[in-house]
């Protein structure tokens, strides 16, 4: 009887530390999941920055461009209407 006992103790004991290990490797888990959330959303933060701020740089660059010149213009239309033509 002692010897039932004693591996029923062994079982129990046996079965809380593994179910201890699993709620320990979830609790990590979810640590881990919460700090690449933040690093993520920070990192997306400075994306968002950099894309708003190569906006502000590229208007400031299409205020000071220069008008496009007629002829320049009628070259690239011919040159495309061509390519078109030849396509077909």
């Amino acid at each position: 009887m002692e010897e039932v006992t004693q591996s029923l103790l062994d079982a129990v004991g046996i079965m809380f530390l593994g179910m201890g290990l699993v709620y320990v490797f979830l609790g990590v888990l979810i640590l881990g999941i919460h700090v690449v959330a933040r690093w993520c959303a920070v990192d997306a933060a400075s994306a968002r920055f950099a894309k708003n701020h190569a906006k502000s740089q590229q208007r400031v660059s299409q205020s000071d461009a220069k008008p496009l010149d007629p002829n320049v213009v009628a070259a690239i239309s011919l040159a495309v209407k061509q390519y078109r033509s030849q396509i077909k």
